[in-house]
C-alpha cells in the first residue's frame, strides 16, 4: 500500500524470539551490514541503528510502498538471510512475533538518532525485559 509523498520515520525495536541473547560482534557486523544495505535499497540512507545481544533498534524511514509490518517481515527477512548466508544463525533462528515501532517527527530526528547510538549505555542500567515493560510489551 503506498502512501502518500510525507516522510515516515520509524524507530523499530526487533527481539530475537524469547529474547535469546545471541548477537556477538560478528552477528553486530552482519546486522549492521544487511541494515545498511536494505535501507540503501529502499533508498533509505540516512538510517541508524544499534544491535544488542538480544534485539535491534532501528530508526529508518517507512517506504512509500510499504505497511509497517510489511517492512518489519521483510526487515526481518532480510536480516535473517544475510546471517544464514554468513552461517552465524543456524535453521533454528527466529524473531520474537511481537515488535515495538513508533514514528518520530523530522525535527526529533536527530535527538533520536542520539537515543539509538546510546543503547549500549542505556543497556548497562536497564535490562532488556526492563526497557520491553516501558515500551509497553
Amino acid at each position: 500500500m503506498k502512501h502518500s509523498h510525507s516522510e515516515i520515520w520509524m524507530h523499530l525495536v526487533l527481539s530475537t524470539k524469547n529474547q535469546i541473547p545471541i548477537f556477538g560482534n560478528p552477528e553486530a557486523k552482519c546486522i549492521g551490514e544487511a541494515i545498511e544495505e536494505f535501507a540503501s535499497e529502499h533508498s533509505n540512507n540516512a538510517v541508524s541503528f544499534a544491535v544488542l545481544p538480544e534485539h535491534i533498534h532501528i530508526l529508518l524511514k517507512l517506504p512509500e510502498d510499504m505497511s509497517l509490518n510489511g517492512l518489519v517481515s521483510h526487515l526481518q527477512t532480510f536480516i535473517q538471510s544475510k546471517m544464514r548466508k554468513n552461517e552465524l544463525v543456524n535453521s533454528n533462528f527466529q524473531w520474537e512475533k511481537d515488535y515495538h515501532a513508533h514514528s518520530v517527527s523530522i525535527n526529533r530526528l536527530t535527538t533520536e538518532r542520539s537515543v539509538i547510538q546510546r543503547q549500549n549505555l542505556k543497556h548497562k542500567e536497564m535490562s532488556f525485559k526492563e526497557e520491553l515493560k516501558f515500551l509497553g510489551l
